[in-house]
């Protein structure tokens, strides 16, 4: 698979190769919308190159955000939603980092860079890279164990996920996966990992489950067309799927390891959050513009926030219980109260 973000249309620089021309083949909005009017209550923040994923830290009650066209990690305080620092990841000026992880053993950030095949580890006392870990070709998605204390990186170019120990910063093992692993999730509930497999290389379209106890796939569950990020609900042990080019969100449930609902009316859906305060699920809808909200009670969307130009990513911050939310092609971040 080679996603070459330099197609895009929306300009994600982060020569990515996996062939996603989305402004030809995929459709994806080749303009440059108008400014629109914010969600109402949010918070927009500047200063952002290329957001496009998130982490949150809740040792320091910080938000990492990835800047794909800068090779660059901002750090936003929650306590003042400001920028107050910017890191560089990777060792030239195409790393594109593209996904990131809080290791909450360590109290440090786990940064994929997927132009240069690294893992960048990012010290949250220093706010300093501390060690760069070679992985495979083209590494997106990242996702911290807290079970075993380990990182899971996904090779979106060579279908496998590494896993690293926290305490060595070395791969341990090398697991084969479906076409393109995307987005990686942790289901605290039964120790296991969800990866996305976005398909680009005419497979995929699943999510595959791996055991952390033998680092082996389980399941592989289909779902819609391109998922891509993807997360964990801990009220209801389900796993929430954005389905980018069916235009759907696929719900998982962790106990069957089966779609048990499949929610449509979304428009690109990107950035899945799980919100524990409200139950609620946030959706970003990279095509219209919008951000959807789900209740996990229903599965049902219950309302739906405009105004955001590019929306590709989000995380809830259980501090304060807000929404952060990527405006890729914009280069903001908003925050809204969950």
């Amino acid at each position: 698979m080679k996603i070459n973000l330099k197609n895009v249309s929306f300009s994600l620089l982060i020569v990515l190769t996996l062939t996603l021309s989305l402004s030809g083949a995929y459709g994806w909005p080749s303009r440059h919308v108008p400014a629109l009017p914010s969600p109402l209550g949010a918070i927009s923040i500047s200063g952002f190159n290329g957001p496009w994923a998130f982490a949150f830290d809740p040792n320091k009650g910080e938000v990492f955000v990835a800047n794909t066209n800068g090779n660059t990690v901002s750090v936003l305080s929650d306590a003042t939603d400001t920028i107050i620092a910017t890191i560089t990841v990777g060792t030239t000026s195409s790393s594109y980092p593209s996904g990131l992880a809080f290791d909450s053993h360590l109290n440090e950030i786990f940064v994929t860079n997927y132009g240069e095949n690294t893992v960048s580890v990012i010290s949250d006392a220093t706010n300093k890279v501390v060690k760069t870990i070679t992985v495979g070709s083209g590494p997106f998605g990242v996702a911290f164990d807290s079970h075993l204390n380990e990182i899971f990186v996904g090779n979106a170019n060579t279908n496998t996920v590494m896993v690293i120990s926290d305490s060595t910063n070395k791969v341990i093992k090398t697991i084969t996966v479906d076409d393109s692993p995307t987005g990686i999730v942790f289901d605290s509930h039964n120790s296991e990992v969800y990866v996305t497999n976005s398909g680009y290389s005419g497979g995929g379209n699943t999510v595959s489950v791996i055991s952390d106890a033998t680092n082996k796939v389980i399941a592989d569950i289909t779902v819609g067309y391109s998922p891509f990020w993807i997360d964990f609900d801990s009220h209801n042990n389900e796993v929430y799927v954005g389905n980018m080019y069916s235009a759907t969100i696929s719900v998982i449930s962790d106990a069957t390891n089966t779609v048990i609902k499949t929610i449509v009316g979304q428009s690109g859906p990107m950035g899945v959050a799980f919100d524990p305060h409200s139950k609620e699920v946030y959706v970003t809808n990279c095509y219209s513009y919008t951000v959807s909200v789900v209740s996990d009670s229903t599965n049902t969307i219950t309302k739906t926030l405009k105004g955001i130009e590019n929306p590709v990513a989000d995380v809830f911050d259980p501090h304060t219980n807000q929404i952060f939310i990527a405006d890729y092609e914009g280069s903001m971040v908003f925050v809204i109260h969950g």
